[in-house]
């Protein structure tokens, strides 16, 4: 192990024994351990030309949503998910959730208009510090994540304040204020409660998720691949990358129907 990597699993250690944990995180409803349902994960959609490598064209964008339909695939809402997990709710056979992270604009100018195509339902992960903020790359303002919401299609939540590179890694009080200053903004500007919370580049432990449930959040999604259902708890839900795990995750609920 090298001396970064030892830095690294030290200050993850000591914020755990920081936080505490307190009693064991919700369960996934073993109702709904029966079926195989996957969350799909995007971040901005552009025109043709990528400026990171997880950018999505909006000709790729236009193939998936494609793929999905031509597969039989029923696109539900995050909140129904959340049911489903939660108390047991059905949810279609092939069931898929579409969510996109990090506010870029590109969802509004190129992702929305096919979410209206589709009549697909998605969810938009923010991180507030940069909403209206042009950073490398221009993000939405309230007014569009407002006419977004307004459609009945799009569903925002949290993605922290200023999207750290690695929550573990900061002191209990520096979380809490991600967690908590995003929650409380996105409900204002938006008047619904947020359920829900994306961890920032995929990084997580036991102590973040309790950090997340207390904080109020009922859910939280990572990037590791697998059904939902087949989640430890519902504050580490899986989902599939698009970027690298789109054909499978079509293939897997074909494959694990009810």
């Amino acid at each position: 192990m090298n001396v970064r990597m030892l830095l690294i699993c030290l200050v993850v250690c000591a914020a755990e024994g920081a936080m505490g944990q307190a009693g064991p995180l919700p369960q996934i409803n073993p109702t709904a351990r029966h079926d195989y349902s996957a969350v799909l994960m995007w971040h901005d959609v552009v025109p043709a030309t990528k400026e990171v490598w997880f950018d999505t064209t909006v000709a790729e964008l236009k193939s998936q949503f494609a793929a999905i339909k031509r597969r039989g695939c029923n696109v539900i809402s995050l909140e129904a998910m959340y049911k489903h997990l939660s108390e047991g709710s059905p949810v279609p056979p092939r069931a898929v959730v579409l969510t996109f992270d990090d506010n870029n604009r590109g969802l509004y100018e190129n992702a929305y208009p096919l979410l209206k195509q589709y009549n697909y339902p998605a969810t938009f992960f923010v991180h507030t510090n940069y909403i209206g903020v042009t950073t490398s790359k221009a993000h939405c303002d309230w007014k569009m994540l407002m006419e977004m919401q307004k459609s009945g299609l799009v569903s925002i939540q949290g993605h922290s304040c200023s999207h750290p590179a690695d929550m573990r890694l900061q002191s209990p009080a520096e979380i809490d204020k991600e967690l908590l200053d995003s929650k409380a903004l996105i409900e204002k500007h938006t008047g619904r409660k947020v359920i829900a919370f994306a961890y920032t580049e995929g990084h997580f432990n036991d102590a973040l998720a309790h950090a997340v449930a207390r904080d109020g959040y009922k859910m939280a999604l990572t990037e590791d691949w697998g059904s939902a259902e087949a989640s430890r708890n519902l504050l580490v839900v899986h989902r599939y990358s698009i970027h690298k795990r789109f054909a499978q995750a079509l293939n897997d609920v074909a494959a694990r129907k009810r």
